[in-house]
């Protein structure tokens, strides 16, 4: 290691760089520029950020093109061995690049003292709510220091920091971790995770602990919780029970082919009816061009066949629907007919869910509810026999 000071190296730091540190308010601090071995450093605070595995990949090209532009920040702590409190993405990008030495300046001063500094230094640009409150416990915690005192060597209010300490004291350790390395984000985290496992309880925890292992971005996260929290109990633990599976049908649904919130079978029947829907329009708009009344032989033997073919089809459908509204309405259970009693109409509580009236079909007389195929069956011959010439 090689040490000399700033005036005897001709260095003069510049306040305005990020390796020089500015000294705290009320305090006359020195400051040692060094050349320190990389085998002589202590990095214990490294986990008080958040590593980023891209950030630290953008540095390390950085310094193979221009070598190490800003020192770091560290504190002597005797027999020849320097704990780092500011600059450990250099420092392991150094590692990486096998590199021997790193440049650095000593804060000749308590390290606790040096991370407020640093912290103040950045002008709190860079981190986040976690890493504020790992700060924060550091110093009151750790460093035994008053909180209003560590509040004001950060610059912030007591309060806030004790909001940044109550998150910290309620981070789960499996989350912690996971922020720590970089599987998760820490504005995710802090964002939508805590609030998840604080308001739901043991299952909100189970979630929150698969989440970890998925490697999610942000917005998936922000998507995933969202959702579990406006779903209906069964549908949450739907979520809770496989949230890779839940995203993916989320994803699908984004691009419109399933509802994440149904079952498999579900999800068929209503695409199928939204299939069911769009035809019937399209037949609409097309069967006026093919089946009029200057429809040829070839037309008439096939096109009408088949629509009567359809029409018993729909009727069926079209009879289920309707017991299966008739079941809807019955299993509604005796609070709905007490409630209709006692409006004033006994009756209402009997009766079967009412059915649209007046729906044009394409025999051109009207259907009434679920009137039987018959009836519609005649409508559609008799149209065909006034479409048709004999």
């Amino acid at each position: 290691m090689t040490v000399s000071s700033s005036r005897e190296r001709g260095i003069v730091p510049q306040s305005r760089n990020r390796s020089t540190r500015p000294e705290p308010k009320g305090r006359t601090c020195g400051m040692v520029a060094v050349d320190l071995n990389l085998a002589d450093l202590d990095e214990r605070y490294g986990r008080l950020r958040v590593k980023d595995q891209r950030r630290e990949a953008q540095l390390m090209t950085s310094m193979v093109e221009q070598g190490q532009q800003d020192a770091i920040v560290v504190v002597a702590e005797g027999e020849g061995r320097f704990v780092v409190v500011d600059g450990h993405k250099r420092v392991r990008a150094l590692r990486r690049l096998r590199r021997d030495t790193v440049k650095a300046v000593v804060w000749e001063g308590p390290a606790a003292e040096a991370l407020a500094a640093a912290y103040r230094s950045a002008s709190r640009r860079g981190y986040t709510a976690i890493e504020d409150g790992w700060l924060v416990y550091e110093l009151h915690r750790v460093g035994r220091w008053d909180l209003g005192k560590a509040a004001a060597a950060m610059g912030r209010s007591k309060s806030w920091a004790s909001r940044r300490l109550g998150l910290i004291e309620g981070l789960p350790e499996c989350l912690a971790e996971a922020v720590s390395t970089g599987r998760v984000g820490a504005h995710a985290a802090a964002t939508y995770l805590v609030p998840l496992m604080r308001v739901n309880g043991q299952e909100g925890r189970q979630l929150a602990e698969k989440v970890l292992g998925l490697g999610l971005s942000d917005r998936q996260l922000k998507a995933l919780c969202a959702s579990y929290r406006s779903a209906a109990p069964a549908a949450r633990r739907k979520i809770a029970e496989d949230p890779a599976r839940f995203l993916k049908a989320l994803e699908a649904a984004g691009r419109g082919s399933q509802d994440p919130a149904l079952s498999e079978a579900e999800n068929r029947a209503f695409n199928q009816l939204e299939l069911l829907g769009n035809v019937a329009l399209g037949l609409v708009r097309g069967l006026p061009r093919v089946m009029g009344y200057d429809a040829g032989v070839a037309a008439r033997g096939a096109l009408w066949p088949a629509w009567e073919r359809a029409a018993k089809r729909l009727a069926l459908l079209e009879e289920n629907v309707a017991s299966l509204k008739a079941a809807r309405e019955t299993n509604r259970g005796c609070e709905d007919a007490q409630s209709r009693s006692a409006d004033g109409d006994p009756d209402a509580a009997r009766a079967g869910p009412r059915q649209p009236q007046d729906r044009r079909g394409l025999g051109g007389g009207p259907h009434r509810g679920t009137a039987g195929y018959s009836e519609r069956q005649r409508g559609g011959v008799a149209a065909a026999g006034q479409a048709s010439p004999a």
